[in-house]
């Protein structure tokens, strides 16, 4: 029997997508094992003791802040669910904050950057193709990782000239892809996942997903980081995560003169201010190129 109910909570959970389920489960297993190590058997035992002994923990082991905030946010979620179906008396994590730390604006690839690590050039071969096609769909289209690791070829329009895209909290929103994706993308389908799977997958393909990986399955977020760092060293660029990629989507965006609550749409944010971040990446960049430039910047 699960004493800790995870399972319940899990299918609880309906209205996020399998990937915050998926994120919720391995941060409730390490808590639940640094628990046990602590004597704790059952939610019944963990009290704020715990709950800030986790999070102190988490700081010494060097984790951002961010990182602790989203795993904080689980356990408060989890323990409210616990409380309110009766299985503790009283919810630990109640007046626990996680520690505070500066709002990191996100790193985007500036306009060279961009023009070196995409080419016009046709792709080398199958594995080539499906590569450019991973990176083109997120910066041209600012899908998130989870949102192209799960993208099936039933998600493309008659036309194809857009996507169906499930995203955060099970929405899905219809997404428009750029010119050199559509290219990259009827290349992909006449023949070239074809060729991808006689020529580099081991084993029986799954038929479901857009992209697969060498061994026929669904694309995992380790695969896109994998890819995108490959191409980016090819190219001589710096380190970057796929994520880059949609922030660059989005202030590249903003920069051409774009409205901001079209790019919310665009980005399927559910408010406003989370968009606006964007802006704020903007008035950096240009208050950088002010202090370089400038006589007395």
């Amino acid at each position: 029997m699960d004493t800790w109910h995870v399972g319940e909570f899990l299918r609880f959970l309906t209205a996020v997508s399998p990937a915050t389920v998926n994120a919720y489960n391995s941060d409730l297993k390490e808590f639940i094992n640094w628990t046990k190590g602590r004597g704790c058997a059952d939610p019944m035992a963990v009290g704020r003791n715990e709950v800030r002994a986790w999070v102190a923990k988490m700081s010494g082991d060097g984790y951002a802040p961010g990182t602790i905030a989203r795993r904080l946010s689980t356990l408060r979620r989890y323990f409210g669910w616990l409380h309110q179906s009766g299985f503790v008396g009283l919810d630990p994590t109640v007046h626990i904050s996680a520690p505070k730390g500066d709002t990191r604006l996100p790193r985007v690839l500036q306009r060279s950057e961009i023009d070196r690590l995409f080419d016009d050039a046709t792709p080398k071969n199958p594995l080539d193709l499906r590569d450019r096609l991973t990176i083109e769909l997120l910066y041209g289209s600012g899908l998130r990782v989870a949102e192209l690791c799960g993208l099936d070829i039933t998600n493309l329009n008659t036309e194809r000239v857009a996507l169906e895209v499930l995203g955060k909290g099970s929405k899905t929103r219809n997404v428009p892809m750029n010119s050199p994706s559509r290219h990259l993308l009827n290349l992909w389908i006449s023949e070239g996942s074809q060729a991808f799977d006689q020529t580099y997958v081991s084993g029986k393909r799954d038929p479901t997903p857009l992209l697969v990986n060498r061994r026929g399955n669904r694309l995992t977020r380790s695969d896109v980081r994998r890819i995108l760092l490959g191409l980016l060293r090819a190219k001589g660029l710096v380190d970057r995560s796929p994520h880059a990629l949609r922030h660059t989507f989005a202030t590249h965006l903003l920069d051409g003169g774009a409205d901001l609550r079209a790019v919310q749409e665009l980005l399927g944010h559910a408010d406003l201010a989370t968009t606006q971040i964007y802006t704020h990446v903007s008035r950096e960049q240009l208050r950088e190129m002010h202090r370089k430039h400038h006589p007395r910047g």
